[in-house]
């Protein structure tokens, strides 16, 4: 088995393309409509794994996600680089943080949200995280 795609819905599509691809240097590979909902999927040259955004001609959803309730996470070769990136980019990064587990330091990271409200972790590659699987 392999993951393909993450879907999120989203109200103002164009928005949500420019903020996906200055804040995580995803490209638009596809585009179309489907079943009342305007598809786009992104990613970036090196990978085959696809943010799907998802804009429905009509909005069934409340007006914000639920805090806390689901996250997709990347890894970053540079936490720190990227932390200060977005920031430049106006967009609202949380503190980094380090993450303990059994004992274990097992990553650094930091959350933001997309201009919908879904939340986005950077993490660094290390522990768990560095593994192949990654």
């Amino acid at each position: 088995m392999k993951p393909v795609h993450y879907m999120i819905h989203v109200r103002n599509l164009e928005g949500a393309i420019s903020f996906y691809e200055k804040a995580l240097n995803l490209a638009v590979v596809d585009r179309h409509r489907y079943d009342g909902a305007t598809l786009v999927y992104m990613r970036t040259p090196h990978m085959s794994f696809e943010v799907e955004l998802v804009a429905p001609d009509e909005w069934p959803y409340a007006e914000k996600p639920e805090f806390g309730r689901t996250h997709i996470a990347f890894t970053v070769d540079d936490l720190c680089q990227e932390h200060v990136r977005l920031a430049e980019l106006g967009v609202s990064v949380d503190p980094i943080m380090n993450y303990i587990a059994n004992g274990a330091h097992q990553t650094r990271f930091f959350y933001f949200n997309d201009p919908e409200g879904n939340q986005i972790e950077f993490l660094e590659p290390h522990g768990r995280y560095a593994s192949k699987r990654s």
